[in-house]
């Protein structure tokens, strides 16, 4: 449990981090948000592949694959979809006089 916690306390502070960075910074040119856009894509095909490796070396996870693929797949689905819902609505609520 405290390895638990301490995870996802490193998570809300790189996440306050990365908020007081960019309100410090302000406004990005466009090369700067292409740059960090592409860095972000990066980091996330990376966290993707670590996340991979992770799984693929856990044997409990290898051996009972079947039994955990429908759970997965209803997840992933159920993530997928609330992401794109809650995108929309986002994007409603405060996108509703076209400045982007």
């Amino acid at each position: 449990m405290d390895g638990m916690v301490t995870y996802i306390g490193l998570l809300v502070i790189s996440l306050a981090a990365g908020v007081a960075a960019g309100l410090v910074r302000g406004k990005f040119s466009d090369s700067q948000k292409k740059y960090v856009s592409a860095a972000i894509t990066c980091l996330v095909f990376l966290l993707i592949l670590l996340m991979g490796l992770k799984t693929g070396s856990n044997e409990a996870v290898i051996s009972n694959l079947g039994l955990y693929g429908l759970q997965a797949l209803l997840i992933t689905v159920g993530a997928v979809l609330g992401s794109i819902a809650f995108a929309i609505l986002f994007e409603r609520l405060f996108f509703r006089d076209g400045v982007r």
